[in-house]
């Protein structure tokens, strides 16, 4: 956690100071600021808690909610982590929400673990209702990114990834952003616009004779139900995007329903 209550008033764990009680916003329970050279500052329950918020987070997702906040703090823009929504279901925190100078809320949704399709809906739907314009995140897994192969110049994307084994997460943003949604590389604090496409696999040609008639088949390609091809474009510096409302119909797509209204989504532009 990276904020928590002090004396009734939200405190980020970047700004606090050891000494001082702190208090979980959803229980109420006494928190332990834990602060060092290396990790990132936050806020921890006691072993054995049961509350919703006592769900370990990564350093990775914690750092990364930091980082987006700050960099729309730098361009002026009024911005909190893990703000909460009353509407939302479970975990009623935003990653990080910002207003925009004309009133529009958005919220960045930094997904580092894989959701179901359910949950996706319910949530996006909570967002709706609330008149927030979700931003969902996905993160790219290091162990894909070792192996992404450049492409040649004149193709569509920068980097190719073969045999994607793509999350529902994954799946369901593709098409939630009509094909241009986002990943972010926790590596080296990056942003990627990404594709999926099919990933073909060979059906060998075969030829036999069965009861004395010459036999055939294969010989041809067909998609993969287990793997995608990922294609990357990028990668952008968080400075290089911006974010912006997208309206969307209701809609359902093979197993994937997406709710109407309005949504955030991240364009780039060129750095200042």
């Amino acid at each position: 956690m990276l904020v928590a209550l002090r004396n009734g008033e939200r405190v980020e764990a970047r700004l606090a100071e050891k000494g001082p009680e702190y208090f979980c916003p959803d229980c109420s329970i006494k928190l332990i600021l834990r602060k060092g050279r290396i990790r990132i500052h936050h806020f921890a329950h006691k072993p054995k808690a049961t509350c919703a918020w006592s769900k370990g987070e990564t350093l990775q997702h914690l750092k990364a909610k930091e980082l987006f906040l700050s960099e729309f703090v730098r361009r002026g823009l009024a911005a909190e982590v893990e703000h909460i929504v009353p509407s939302l279901p479970n975990d009623k925190r935003a990653d990080v929400l910002v207003w925009s100078p004309i009133g529009n809320r958005f919220s960045i949704e930094l997904q580092h673990s894989s959701v179901d399709y359910n949950e996706l809906e319910e949530r996006t739907r909570s967002y709706i209702r609330a008149r927030v314009a979700v931003i969902w995140i996905p993160f790219l897994q290091p162990k894909y990114l070792d192996r992404a192969e450049p492409i040649d110049f004149g193709q569509e994307g920068n980097f190719l990834i073969e045999k994607f084994s793509a999350r529902p997460l994954e799946k369901w943003v593709h098409g939630l952003y009509f094909g241009e949604p986002w990943l972010y590389d926790p590596k080296f604090e990056e942003l990627y616009m990404y594709k999926l496409r099919p990933h073909l696999l060979h059906k060998e040609y075969i030829e036999w004779y069965e009861d004395g008639c010459e036999q055939c088949a294969g010989g041809y390609n067909y998609s993969s139900s287990r793997w995608r091809d990922l294609i990357l474009y990028g990668p952008y510096q968080l400075d290089q995007v911006r974010i912006e409302v997208l309206k969307r119909k209701k809609t359902s797509i093979g197993n994937h329903n997406y709710p109407g209204g309005q949504i955030g989504r991240l364009i780039p532009f060129a750095a200042d």
